[in-house]
């Protein structure tokens, strides 16, 4: 009995000790459990508070774009597929170019197709121009497209154009989105001012640059305009091209560009043997027929108006010359009407000019007409464009007749060296008798250049201007070089279609046009162009979608890095330009300036 009694007692207690770690294991796994369930929310908590990673730059990402847009609080509440903002309000935005731009269009199309795939209620309309541009220099656009800044020997230009100030009613020079922000001025400001041999301090300047502008996103590059830029060859050869025995310059009439290489071009053209003069007006084995920069009938001949030059392209480039000519190839600045220039302290700048110059009715230019010319700015500082640069040049100093000295006091040395390719020189014993009207907004009449052609006013028509040789040009004999034609006639036809045809038949040598369809015609041979596959043409300048950053939603930096990842660049390229365009790169720079992406 004792031994049974034991025996109980045993099997009680262990079944009491059993039922206590049951119970104490229980109780440990429902803390478990709790701590378990406090660990999730804490980690859901952490994750809900952690900043979403965004890259730093873009790309067509339409889970991205819904990603920054749910976390910013965009969403759809009502289920037509596009988010409302934050505060419940419907979001209804448009993206503007203006009509009859064809190629634009096609693009804002895409924009806004893209856009709406990824929630964004973005519908594209197209004003006329002059509705367009002035909602783009008034700010009463949501978004719109604008490529201004073109080829360029720094960075600074195109930083100088997205971020102009300071901000004020009309902006008529960039920044069309006023976006306000003083450091990032105050960034661009000492990219000016950092000196253009300083390569490394220029990248880090951009870099910053770019590292706000990506992050803040005030305007989205888009995609390189091509040079458009086809030609015939049936009555001038050596045209330049991508061809490793080819001649390597732009081959354009645009205003603006003939400093840029299409001097060049026109130097390095060779007639082709057997074409013979022809029964029109003038010698076809003479005369190269160009078409695709006249935008309108000729307006005026003045230097100093270069925003209405394309409709007389070659006023400057080709009659009026500049110190210095830039090689966006090359990426190199090589002297022209100067000799030399060099910075011979910080603050200032020294320039030799060529002995032998002479302008079309004989008399010599020299150093007083730059002189003269420079100081036009200091002089109308509202009616000519360069007028800024007196902000930081004191005083010009001739040193003789053939030596300036440009003294200044806080230089911006990127602007300064922009200039030397783009202010061109005029006659001071011309120009010094004219009134600041005939200076500022004047026709010119009767023009005295000093470049490698004249002005032809007996060949001006509704639709053609016509520039003669200039025989005793200078370089013929200063720089061993000459243009082939002896003459040139600038059309400007009623549409891109009659510019295909008239290129087709021979009629017209190089076309600056838009061709649509002109990848099946290179690869056919019908005509050439500067690459003999995508993307044919050169890349021109920087197309850039400009947004209203003083309009809700788009004074939202995370709204607008959201419609960055959402448009589909390549349907732009591929789709609307059909291969002749590249894609931007984020920063916005032209492939020639891609030294200076540092982001």
């Amino acid at each position: 009995m004792k031994k049974v009694f034991l025996w109980l007692l045993v099997i009680s207690m262990i079944v009491v000790f059993s039922l206590v770690g049951c119970k104490e294991e229980a109780a440990e796994e429902e803390m478990t459990e709790e701590e378990v369930a406090e660990e999730e929310e804490e980690v859901a908590e952490e994750e809900e508070a952690a900043p979403l990673d965004i890259p730093l730059g873009f790309s067509y990402d339409p889970a991205m774009a819904a990603a920054i847009l749910a976390d910013a609080g965009y969403v759809d509440t009502d289920g037509d597929g596009l988010v409302e903002a934050p505060d419940g309000s419907k979001i209804e935005l448009t993206v503007t170019c203006p009509f009859g731009w064809t190629d634009w269009m096609e693009a804002i199309s895409v924009i806004s197709s893209s856009a709406m795939e990824s929630g964004i209620n973005l519908v594209a309309e197209t004003p006329d121009y002059g509705a367009w541009n002035t909602a783009l220099m008034d700010g009463t656009f949501n978004a719109t497209l604008n490529n201004w800044a073109s080829l360029s020997n720094s960075p600074w230009t195109l930083y100088n154009l997205l971020f102009r100030h300071p901000i004020v009613d009309l902006m008529q020079s960039g920044n069309f989105g006023r976006y306000d922000n003083q450091e990032l001025f105050d960034l661009v400001d000492a990219l000016a001012a950092t000196q253009t041999d300083d390569i490394a301090g220029m990248q880090d300047i951009c870099g910053q640059i770019q590292t706000t502008m990506l992050t803040e996103m005030p305007m989205i590059p888009l995609w390189y305009n091509g040079l458009w830029s086809q030609w015939n060859d049936s009555v001038w050869s050596n045209w330049p091209s991508s061809a490793e025995d080819a001649p390597k310059s732009l081959p354009t009439s645009w205003s603006g560009y003939w400093q840029l290489g299409g001097l060049t071009t026109l130097a390095n053209l060779e007639p082709v043997e057997g074409v013979e003069a022809g029964t029109g007006t003038y010698a076809r084995n003479e005369t190269l027929y160009m078409s695709g920069a006249a935008w309108g009938a000729f307006s005026d001949l003045n230097p100093f108006l270069p925003g209405t030059k394309a409709n007389s392209t070659g006023t400057i480039g080709l009659m009026y010359e500049s110190l210095f000519q830039y090689d966006p190839l090359a990426n190199e600045m090589t002297p022209f009407l100067a000799e030399s220039g060099e910075w011979t302290d910080a603050s200032t700048y020294v320039v030799k000019m060529r002995d032998g110059i002479k302008w079309t009715d004989g008399q010599t230019l020299d150093a007083n007409d730059v002189k003269f010319t420079f100081e036009l700015g200091q002089t109308y500082p509202g009616g000519i464009w360069y007028a800024p640069m007196w902000d930081y040049l004191d005083s010009i100093d001739l040193v003789d007749d053939l030596t300036l000295q440009f003294n200044f006091t806080a230089p911006l040395y990127q602007e300064f060296s922009n200039n030397l390719y783009n202010i061109f020189i005029v006659p001071e014993h011309i120009w010094s008798s004219r009134t600041e009207e005939d200076i500022t907004a004047g026709l010119n009449e009767n023009p005295v250049g000093s470049g490698a052609y004249k002005w032809d006013a007996a060949g001006v028509g509704p639709d053609r201007n016509v520039w003669t040789k200039n025989n005793d040009w200078w370089a013929i004999d200063a720089l061993g070089i000459d243009v082939a034609p002896n003459r040139i006639v600038d059309i400007r036809f009623s549409s891109n279609n009659v510019a295909l045809g008239s290129i087709l038949k021979g009629e017209v040598d190089l076309s600056n046009n838009f061709l649509p369809g002109v990848a099946e015609l290179v690869n056919k041979g019908y005509v050439k162009s500067y690459y003999p596959e995508a993307p044919y043409m050169l890349s021109a300048n920087t197309a850039v979608l400009f947004l209203n950053t003083t309009i809700a939603p788009m004074n939202d930096a995370a709204f607008r890095r959201a419609l960055a990842f959402a448009i589909n660049t390549g349907d732009i390229v591929n789709v609307a330009y059909a291969n002749l365009v590249q894609a931007a790169d984020p920063s916005g720079l032209l492939p020639s300036l891609s030294m200076f992406n540092n982001y």
